[in-house]
């Protein structure tokens, strides 16, 4: 069975806060799933579109990353 690749995106809100998800889906496919969710909202917010995204890719989650000096 081959594993599915997990990509980590980077992702600006409305809050101008800076967010990670990691998610097995494409970028145009998560493209074309923000484009949908987005619609007619005036703003956007990263909690809110996981939440959406989960609908999409259950795997989705969102991420800490942090830097790791040595």
């Amino acid at each position: 069975m081959k594993k599915q690749k997990k990509i980590v995106y980077r992702i600006f809100d409305d809050h101008e806060e800076k967010h990670y998800v990691m998610s097995t889906l494409t970028h145009k496919r998560l493209e074309n799933l923000f484009e949908k969710y987005k619609g007619k909202k005036e703003k956007v917010y990263a909690k809110e579109f996981l939440d959406f995204l989960h609908k999409h890719d259950p795997k989705a989650e969102e991420v800490e990353v942090k830097d790791f000096f040595f």
